[in-house]
Parts: C-alpha cells; sequence; structure tokens
C-alpha cells in the first residue's frame, strides 16, 4: 500500500497557493503601505466556511513583514479562541500588548505600560462584577463594596476615556513609523450575538487613526447575527440580508468578495494536491460534482484516499464500482445529514437517480408507490427536501448507476461510514 498524505485545513503558504491567492494580496497590501490611504481603515474579506479567507490574511501578513517589517504592528486575533469570556476587548487589547511587548528593541516599552494599565482596570472591573459574598461577614462585604465603587469610578471613568487612550497611543506608534494592522480571523465561528459585539467593539474602539483592521467574515453569519441580536427591533422577514449589508457598510471601507472556485480552478486544484489513483481516474465526476470550495475539496481528496486503501486491503470489496465510491463520498462530505438518510434507507439513492435522470416525476405519488411500495411516502418527501436544499446533487446523480447496483448498496454505504 503506498503511503498516503493528507491534506490539512491550516492556511497555506506562498507555496501551497493553489487558489492564486497572489491576484488579491499585492493589491490589498498597496492599500495598506500607500501613505495616502486614509485612516482609519477596515478591510473585509467575504468568503464562505472553508473558501481560503484564513490564507489569505496569512499571506497578506507574510508580505507586509517581509517587504515592510518595520513601517507595521502587526496584530492577529482569533476571537473564537476567547468566544467563552464575556467581553472580547479584553484579550482584542492583550494581543495588541502582547505584539508590542515582543519587539526585541523593546522600542514601545512606554505604550507596553500604558496598555497594561488599561488593561488591569479594565479586568478588575471584570473580576468583580463575580464576587461571590455568600460567605462574607458584614465587615468584609462592606470593606468590598467601598473598594468596588472607588475602583468602579476609575474604571468607569478609563473606560470612558478607551478611545482618546487608544488614539494616544496609536499616534505615538506613527510618530516611530509604525502603523497598527489587527488581522481578525474565524469571526464567524463564534456565536451570532458574539460576532456582532465584536464588531461593535471594533467600530468603537478601533476606528482610529494610524490602524487598518483586516477580517475574515462570511456575509451571511453577520446577517444572522443582526437578526439574533436585535430581533426585539421587529425586522420584516427576509430583510436581514439587506439591514446586514448596512450595517456592514458603516464600518467597512474595502468588501473584497472572494471569487468562487470555476470548472478549471478546481481540476487543477485537486491535480496539485497530491490526489490518490482513485481521485485522479475520476477526476472529470469530481470536477463536476465537488462544491467550488477547498476545504470541502480536501476533506473529499482526504476520504478518497483512505477508501481506496481500504479497498486494496479488502478482496471483498474489489468487485465495487469505483465511480459510485467516488459520487458516495462526495456525498458523505457534502451533505452528512443527506449520506445518512441514505445509509438508513439505501433506496434513498435510487429514488434520487430516477429523479434527477428524468425517469421518475418527484411529484407524482403512484409512481414513487409503484417503486417502492411501503417506502414510497418517505422517500418521496426526503427527495422532495434533498432537492431545493442541494443543488450539486443533479450532477452527482447524472450519469449515474446506483440503481443497477441496488443490491450492494448497503455495502459501499457501510463502508464509507454509514
Amino acid at each position: 500500500m503506498a503511503d498516503i498524505a493528507m491534506l490539512s485545513d491550516a492556511p497555506v503558504n506562498w507555496r501551497g497557493d493553489l487558489l492564486q491567492f497572489r491576484r488579491y494580496v499585492d493589491p490589498l497590501v498597496s492599500v495598506i503601505t500607500n501613505p495616502h490611504t486614509e485612516t482609519p481603515f477596515t478591510i473585509g474579506i467575504y468568503g464562505a466556511w472553508g473558501s481560503g479567507k484564513s490564507t489569505l490574511l496569512q499571506m497578506i501578513d507574510e508580505r507586509l513583514l517581509d517587504r515592510h517589517g518595520d513601517r507595521f504592528v502587526r496584530v492577529h486575533f482569533n476571537p473564537w479562541v476567547h468566544r467563552r469570556e464575556a467581553e472580547m476587548l479584553l484579550p482584542l487589547l492583550n494581543a495588541l500588548h502582547d505584539e508590542l511587548a515582543k519587539d526585541p528593541r523593546q522600542r514601545f516599552t512606554d505604550t507596553v505600560k500604558r496598555l497594561g494599565a488599561i488593561m488591569l482596570n479594565l479586568a478588575a472591573d471584570e473580576l468583580l462584577k463575580k464576587l461571590k459574598l455568600e460567605s462574607m461577614s458584614v465587615e468584609r462585604i462592606g470593606r468590598l463594596a467601598q473598594q468596588y465603587a472607588e475602583l468602579r469610578g476609575q474604571v468607569d471613568s478609563q473606560a470612558g476615556r478607551l478611545r482618546g487612550l487608544l488614539q494616544e497611543e496609536a499616534d505615538r506608534l506613527a510618530g516611530q513609523g509604525r502603523t497598527i494592522v489587527f488581522f481578525i480571523d474565524d469571526l464567524d465561528r463564534c456565536e451570532p450575538d458574539q460576532i456582532i459585539d465584536l464588531l461593535e467593539s471594533i467600530k468603537l474602539f478601533l476606528d482610529l487613526r494610524n490602524v487598518f483592521v483586516v477580517m475574515a467574515l462570511a456575509k451571511e453569519v453577520v446577517d444572522r447575527g443582526v437578526s439574533v441580536k436585535y430581533q426585539s427591533f421587529g425586522f420584516p422577514p427576509g430583510q436581514h440580508a439587506a439591514i446586514g449589508d448596512e450595517y456592514l457598510d458603516k464600518m467597512i471601507q474595502l468588501p473584497l468578495h472572494l471569487y468562487p472556485l470555476g470548472p478549471a480552478e478546481v481540476r487543477r486544484f485537486i491535480a496539485e494536491s497530491r490526489p490518490g489513483e482513485l481521485a485522479k481516474a475520476h477526476v472529470a465526476t469530481l470536477e463536476r460534482i465537488v462544491v467550488p470550495n477547498p476545504r470541502k475539496i480536501k476533506r473529499v481528496l482526504n476520504l478518497l484516499q483512505v477508501t481506496e486503501a481500504i479497498i486494496e486491503a479488502s478482496p471483498a470489496l474489489a468487485a465495487l464500482h469505483t465511480d459510485l465510491v467516488v459520487r458516495l463520498v462526495v456525498l458523505r462530505v457534502q451533505s452528512p445529514e443527506l449520506f445518512a438518510e441514505a445509509a438508513r434507507r439505501p433506496d434513498l439513492l435510487v429514488a434520487l437517480e430516477l429523479v434527477h435522470q428524468g425517469k421518475l416525476v418527484p411529484g407524482s405519488p403512484q409512481g414513487f408507490q409503484a417503486r417502492f411500495k411501503s417506502q414510497a411516502e418517505q422517500l418521496q418527501e426526503l427527495v422532495q427536501t434533498s432537492r431545493d436544499r442541494h443543488r450539486f446533487l443533479a450532477d452527482l446523480f447524472a450519469g449515474s448507476a446506483f440503481e443497477a447496483s441496488a443490491d450492494d448498496l448497503p455495502l459501499y454505504l457501510t463502508m464509507i461510514g454509514g
């Protein structure tokens, strides 16, 4: 058996740029480095889950470091790592503090100290909010209440002045020839209300001179966050996308939507991703049926390589049709819930094939009843639901031969994970 090399979800560097992200990087770096670009300035990189947003952020960061290393303080913040914290502002400031503190020449010592003081007061406020006083004496409670009131006044004053304080520090850094660039990734993995809270903190506290913000986000997730955060406002149904557009327009000066992959790019991506023999043999089919999403394609190729090794090591599986294996692996990755339904009812694959090949009318109860007997009603409902939800199914079942292998479908499904 040949060695199996898996594809990772980790962002790739320039050598692994299979998606030609170079076409985005240089224009965006030019925007950031051009002295005539006015700040504050926020760049929004929009793309679906798995479309390569993290890779693009990393490549922009690498280019800034390689060609303009002394001009920028590059701060990376992943809100998903801090998703369990009540307030995102403190870890966001901490990311800036830590980046400045790492400077080997200690050029930003004063700024680090001032940021540390701000963070200390904000952290003290969060701790005081969580104090439990059940087992304390009356005197102890009284002393704590007085201390809380005194510190609360300091914290309120500090928080109220926070934007001004941050602006002072950004200006000081600019006086030393350094501009702050925040890279914010994985925002769309947070809870909807957290997404909006962080976006509002960014707008309130980081909308500053000499500061760039580059954030990656999925637009539909922001739309959902707006609908959750402001549901009490009674927005009309179906208006969340438009409201999300308006919301983001107020804070993002440059919205960049990643181009979807075309068939030729999908083919090249597969060919250059070290696919196994099974994928190579069916690349034309894969080109048609995989969704143009790099993360999904990687999962399909990984599962195909493992499945190929299982077939090679199992003489009883030698007679399986590899075309069906490829189609089922794609179904397993791109629609796990539909694959699970097929594992429970293998005839669902036959029903989908007959409908998509025009051999069975989806709205014909009589046709389903004649072909599937007692399963007819359930299969008809599943077929209708899946056709509305998954557009890739038309290509997946075009030219397939699941009906011809109906008796062996449980074996196929079990092998792939049903």
